[in-house]
């Protein structure tokens, strides 16, 4: 196709609000996590850890990347983890009911209205920052923590292909816990989300794990899944880091 067919392609969708790009063989395109995943991790059974699984989303999304995914998910709440168990994943997915920080021990869980917010934080109850102020807590429970180096160690895991972390605010207690994972190179990537909206109180800074991410050799691939506020400002979104060496 010359370039003159490719401009008024583009200019065609460009109409409609839409981008064409080109997406080159083996190469991540930005757009398409799927398509990014594969090329990133480029293994057709890696193993996965899904750290803060909910539902299942991301064990449904890791089964149709790749062909056969060794997945751990661990989902905290016992309300949500009873709702993950009562599905069949396959024999390939082992679920834990169990939180990962940067301490073992236990800790009070939140369990807010819409599971996908419960957190270990208190929501930030500033209508003006958060469009989740008005968040009801059903319940505050008592929950079992791991650190992901002990878990690794106790579970003879040696290597992590892809970490996804999704602990609503909560993300760097997580990776703090992985510190020696990390110094011997055995995450190869991380899928987790950065929340530049004040969700909630003492959430971690998008800049403190896009620091951390750079001292672990964990460069930024792209993001996806962007959520803006009032159409503009980027309030959360999921970034992808892969080892650089």
């Amino acid at each position: 196709m010359n370039k003159t067919v490719i401009d008024y392609v583009k200019s065609v969708f460009s109409a409609f609000g839409l981008f064409v790009a080109r997406r080159y063989p083996n190469a991540v395109n930005g757009h398409d996590l799927t398509y990014d995943l594969k090329v990133v991790v480029h293994k057709e059974n890696p193993l996965c850890f899904d750290i803060g699984a909910n539902r299942g989303q991301t064990i449904e999304l890791l089964k149709s990347c790749f062909r056969s995914p060794a997945i751990h998910a661990f989902e905290p709440s016992s309300a949500t983890f009873a709702a993950l168990a009562s599905q069949s994943f396959g024999p390939q997915v082992k679920l834990h009911q169990l939180a990962l920080g940067e301490q073992a021990g236990v800790a009070e869980f939140r369990n807010y209205t819409q599971s996908e917010l419960s957190s270990f934080l208190p929501m930030n109850v500033n209508k003006s920052e958060n469009i989740f102020a008005e968040e009801k807590l059903i319940l505050a429970e008592s929950v079992q923590v791991d650190t992901l180096d002990h878990f690794c160690a106790t579970h003879s895991i040696e290597q992590i292909d892809l970490l996804k972390i999704d602990t609503q605010g909560f993300e760097l207690p997580v990776l703090r816990g992985g510190a020696e994972l990390f110094r011997k190179k055995r995450v190869g990537a991380v899928l987790l989300e950065l929340n530049f909206a004040p969700l909630y109180e003492g959430q971690s800074d998008p800049l403190e794990i896009l620091a951390l991410m750079r001292i672990h050799n964990m460069r930024l691939v792209d993001y996806y899944e962007k959520e803006r506020a009032s159409g503009m400002e980027l309030s959360w979104t999921t970034a992808l880091f892969m080892r650089y060496s």
